[in-house]
């Protein structure tokens, strides 16, 4: 460590703790993370082998450029580009016309149409509404504080536009109500329901606010090309130019005080990092938990955090290098499957679906397969090596203890149905990841929980990791929080990271060297947020 005593010390190198390490360091803070990882990234997690380039944790970034950081730090001077595919998404069947979902909301409507002719309308209805309310509610509050849920619901019925007031009606709904006021066909409904459901939040809760969201963005869908990691590579690499240091295998395991006051950290060899302030990026029962001696904090975050939920649902990952491009049966129907970022398989129908997601909740796995795979050299020829290509297999999943002994099993399984859908597959190299190595590999992923938290009305929102630290300040002095964890949540948002910044720069009274985002400037006219 450079310094005796650090502005800020970080602790995860995760995309949020680098997110904030980028702003306070340009900010001109002194800034250190620290990760108990050989390498920092968190889910960013890009391996190779042979030449094969396997995204092992995030692939489809949902918020890409949207994020403020993106734009802030110009991440595509550090070689971080988006790819966003025509053909965004095809849900694949045996016996029927696929389902196809173009990146272009009229070519979809038009192919939908073709299935079932009101679809067709009802799609552009359907987008028009929900990109209406991502980009000027949703978006926008995914990169400021929350207000309490009353105060927002207010502000949204308040608004000077609309679309508030269309988020508002929605707020208390779920996913099911929300796509049912539509009237959808069973297919057209189907795809859209699972482009929420496929990243294990249930359609049976209260969340419907974020299904405009979701499936609005995963019709946008971007590839980082190169690989997910060149995200967080480009990260650190503006964290080091501002003056920011980075350390792996620096693993926290005490936050120290002195009179109330966060001041430091102890490593596990024991040394000790001081700083004037501490930021937790890691779940609630590290942070709370571990890193606190009891006594040395209120009772009530001590609660709090042994209350957290961890997500049913997991992934079952098998990542794969191939002799060939994938040719599905059902690009007799439509040559475009071929072409679609996302293939689901076995997803048939409402009522296949909803019993998947029930057998998830219930901790059960479905007799049958289900999977979405996703082939990275169709649209990077960075992923793989000339001549062949690379793939991505996942099945959502419960998670259990004995999955690293029925691994290869189930494997085989998920290879055998993708061959029902396209025969050609013929694998030359295969990594199997069952949920037990994401907890082995992320200790934020208790249980293979890659949103560090199930998405449940009770740990959303203003309640984030709790009402008393969802806004990144925490009744400890000079401690903050600001990970997948708290609000807005996880996934490759850059939320938690952008708004722990914002606050922290705030608190130390420095000039920020930054221009707020126009989709943010707009909320504010508008009246949705202070």
């Amino acid at each position: 460590m450079k310094d005796n005593l650090y502005d800020a010390v970080i602790i995860g190198g995760g995309p949020n703790g680098l997110i904030c390490a980028a702003y306070l360091s340009k900010a001109g803070l002194k800034t250190i993370v620290l990760d108990a990882r050989h390498e920092t990234g968190g889910g960013l997690s890009t391996e190779e082998f042979g030449g094969f380039r396997f995204n092992i944790h995030a692939i489809y970034h949902l918020m890409a450029e949207i994020m403020p950081a993106y734009h802030d730090f110009k991440l595509w001077e550090y070689n971080v580009k988006y790819i966003y595919p025509e053909v965004q998404c095809a849900y694949v069947f045996k016996d029927k016309k696929p389902v196809i979902l173009y990146k272009d909301p009229k070519k979809t409507a038009e192919y939908l149409a073709s299935i079932s002719k009101s679809d067709g309308e009802k799609y552009l209805k359907m987008y028009a509404d929900f990109k209406e309310m991502s980009e000027k509610v949703l978006i926008p509050l995914t990169y400021a504080a929350p207000l309490p849920p009353v105060d927002q619901f207010q502000a949204m019925q308040n608004a000077k536009d609309k679309a508030g007031k269309m988020v508002a009606e929605i707020s208390e709904m779920n996913a099911m109500e929300v796509i049912d006021g539509y009237g959808f066909s069973d297919g057209a409904k189907t795809a859209l329901l699972n482009l929420f459901t496929m990243w294990g939040i249930s359609p049976f809760e209260a969340l419907g606010y974020l299904f405009p969201l979701y499936v609005y963005r995963m019709t946008n869908v971007g590839l980082c090309m190169g690989g997910s990691h060149r995200l967080s590579s480009a990260l650190c690499k503006v964290i080091i130019s501002a003056g920011g240091e980075l350390y792996e295998r620096a693993e926290v395991v005490k936050v120290s005080m002195a009179n109330g006051k966060a001041c430091g950290v102890y490593l596990a060899d024991g040394t000790e990092v001081k700083a004037k302030c501490v930021i937790s990026t890691v779940d609630p029962h590290q942070t709370f938990l571990r890193f606190f001696d009891d006594g040395s904090i209120s009772p009530d975050l001590k609660e709090s955090a042994k209350r957290w939920k961890w997500e049913e649902a997991s992934f079952f990952g098998m990542h794969m290098g191939l002799r060939n491009r994938p040719d599905y049966k059902a690009a007799e129907h439509s040559k475009d499957v071929n072409s679609a970022l996302i293939c689901f398989l076995g997803i048939n129908n409402m009522e296949t679906l909803l019993n998947h997601v029930k057998a998830i909740e219930g901790g059960q796995i479905s007799e049958d397969v289900y999977g979405h795979v996703t082939c990275t050299s169709v649209f990077d020829p960075l992923s793989s090596p000339e001549g062949f290509h690379t793939a991505r297999w996942e099945s959502l999943v419960s998670y259990r203890d004995d999955w690293d002994k029925t691994k290869d099993e189930y494997a085989k399984k998920c290879l055998a149905k993708w061959k029902e859908y396209a025969s050609n597959i013929d694998p030359v190299h295969t990594y199997i990841y069952p949920p037990t190595y994401i907890e082995k590999k992320i200790k934020n992923m208790v249980r293979g929980s890659f949103k560090h938290g199930a998405y449940i009305p009770l740990q959303m929102g203003y309640f984030r990791p709790n009402d008393q630290c969802s806004g990144v300040r925490t009744p400890v002095e000079s401690f903050y929080v600001c990970g997948a964890s708290t609000y807005p949540g996880g996934m490759i948002i850059g939320g938690p990271g952008y708004i722990g910044a914002q606050t922290i720069v705030d608190d130390f009274g420095v000039k920020k060297v930054w221009d707020e985002p126009a989709y943010l400037k707009k909320a504010r006219e508008i009246g949705l947020m202070e």
